[in-house]
């Protein structure tokens, strides 16, 4: 069973762009994107469920951790799903 700190550690050590991929899949369909989290942790090691992953978000989450996040360049990018140039239409 992982603890709240590994999982902390397992997400900082996941690129920039498997974080935006896997905030844009929250937004979108939040199951999918918690088994893609078990998926990357079991890739790592770590064995973990779904329901637990559940609850270190939660806990994440009620200790304010996510108000503050910011995104780099990379990540909106990858969040967005592309670069828009200056001409374009919003």
């Amino acid at each position: 069973m992982a603890t709240l700190d590994e999982f902390k550690a397992l997400r900082d050590g996941v690129s920039i762009e498997v974080q935006g991929e896997l905030f844009k899949l929250m937004t979108s369909d939040p199951d999918a994107s918690i088994r893609r989290m078990v998926e990357i942790a079991a890739e790592k090691g770590m064995t973990v469920i779904s329901a637990e992953v559940r609850g270190f978000l939660r806990q994440m989450d009620d200790d304010d951790e996510f108000d503050d996040f910011e995104l780099d360049a990379i990540a909106l990018n990858a969040i967005a799903g592309g670069m828009h140039t200056r001409d374009s239409a919003c």
